[in-house]
């Protein structure tokens, strides 16, 4: 992804998502009046980026077993084959096809396919580069946060249509560590 300022080479670099530091948060609406917020944990992701955005790629792995919404009985369901299906499909996967230039010189658009429950989807996220910085043990480290918005429907997940909304918000807040 494109820095603000480069760090070490103009050469392409890779970057592992960090787990431990990356939030995946919904919010979606619950009989048209609640809303209900939850989070799912990412299991793996990788960050290719290039002075040249077209060779830029983002690929990120989420864990629908993983999903919090702080009611253990509702999360349940949603693993259930109706919503996520999460025995069945173990993992969400987002892989990017475009990256571009947003708004600002600290914006990006990433265009990918979003895989859920086996049903793929061209989605567009916006991102937005926080900051960067170099840890105690000479790591460089950045810090990104993303945006979107899906229709559950276009996933397979359309139980409940009078009960649960369709739109679905998405922030995520990435933190990643330069492999090269």
């Amino acid at each position: 992804m494109q820095p603000k300022e480069q760090i070490g080479t103009s050469t392409q670099t890779v970057w592992a998502v960090d787990p431990a530091h990356t939030t995946v948060e919904f919010a979606v609406k619950n009989f048209w009046l609640f809303i209900v917020k939850g989070s799912l944990e990412v299991r793996e992701g990788t960050i290719v980026r290039d002075p040249d955005l077209s060779r830029s790629s983002v690929s990120i792995l989420m864990k629908p077993a993983s999903i919090n919404t702080r009611n253990k009985q509702r999360d349940a369901h949603l693993r259930a084959a109706v919503y996520l299906d999460a025995d069945r499909y173990p993992d969400i996967r987002f892989e990017s096809t475009k990256v571009e230039r947003g708004t600002d010189r600290d914006t990006l658009r990433v265009t990918g396919a979003l895989t859920i429950k086996g049903a793929s989807k061209e989605i567009v996220v916006d991102v937005n580069e926080i900051d960067r910085s170099c840890s105690p043990s000479g790591e460089y480290v950045e810090y990104y946060t993303a945006t979107t918005a899906l229709d559950r429907r276009d996933f397979k997940i359309d139980a409940m249509p009078l009960v649960i909304g369709r739109r679905l918000d998405i922030t995520i807040n990435l933190q990643a560590t330069r492999n090269t």
